[in-house]
């Protein structure tokens, strides 16, 4: 059984021994609505649609809990979400998510953030930003590309309009919570029709190769490759639950349902290490 409280903050286990990786909270209740990825829909968006690799897939428990305040003009409605990836390779594929574009807010003129944090193993997040997530593959321009290592501990901020996919790159069950806009719907189409970013993280000799996906007929020139920050005035401190942040300063994260509002710019959470020639 693997304790979960030290970086959730809620008294969350994972039970490693379950083969479905059941996450529990105090007296074994279930926490949130669980939806099972099966592999047959994980599929739909791999590089090779016949593909072995873990059935389940992996595991969602989306509103985990909710939260809303008002600061005597506005309302922000908050929900708190749990995914959790097993190890394992789907092909040559390491084992990621569908992957998912947030649609535009209402009025705005930008689509909703999302903050992560990784409460067991270690994650990355594919971040990629394209001129029109409605167009076909073959005709929509990838503009940015990255990647977001982030550990045990640490939180990672996805900015607006920016798609992105969650891979396990480790032999150990991965566990991320996220705090959304209650009000936000992922829309899975754009990365279901491409299968996948235009950038797929497959298994290589020495750790993670990058291949190209020649669905995308105009990629990016770079790959960039970060890391997460500290970004105090947007709640994300590492080694401070998100839950109980957003429980204790609900100001400061108002920008996850209208980022206008954000006290700090969005990429200050996140430092680019590198930047790489786009795999051909």
């Amino acid at each position: 059984m693997i304790d979960l409280a030290p970086t959730s903050g809620l008294p969350l286990t994972l039970n490693e021994s379950d083969p479905d990786l059941a996450v529990c909270l105090a007296d074994r209740l279930q926490p949130g609505r669980l939806i099972v990825r099966a592999l047959a829909e994980l599929r739909q968006a791999l590089a090779d649609p016949q593909a072995d690799g873990p059935d389940p897939a992996y595991y969602m428990y989306n509103g985990v809990a909710a939260f809303a305040a008002t600061d005597g003009r506005t309302e922000c409605n908050w929900r708190y979400d749990l995914t959790v990836l097993p190890p394992g390779r789907c092909g040559d594929e390491y084992l990621r998510t569908v992957g998912h574009y947030h649609p535009r807010i209402e009025g705005k003129t930008v689509a909703w953030p999302e903050a992560y944090e990784v409460l067991h193993g270690s994650a990355l997040f594919i971040l990629q930003r394209v001129d029109d997530p409605g167009a076909a593959p073959d005709e929509m321009r990838v503009e940015d590309v990255v990647l977001l290592r982030a550990q045990a501990g640490e939180q990672a901020m996805l900015p607006p309009d920016y798609g992105h996919w969650t891979v396990n790159v480790t032999d150990a069950p991965l566990v991320i919570c996220n705090w959304i806009s209650a009000d936000f719907r992922s829309d899975y189409k754009p990365a279901i029709e491409a299968r996948g970013p235009c950038c797929y993280v497959k298994v290589g000799d020495k750790g993670p190769r990058y291949e190209r996906n020649p669905r995308y007929a105009c990629p990016p020139e770079h790959l960039r490759h970060a890391r997460p920050m500290d970004a105090p005035e947007l709640g994300l401190v590492a080694g401070r639950p998100m839950f109980a942040e957003l429980h204790r300063r609900p100001e400061a994260w108002r920008y996850l349902c209208d980022p206008d509002v954000a006290a700090a710019d969005l990429w200050s959470a996140i430092e680019i290490t590198r930047t790489d020639p786009f795999p051909r």
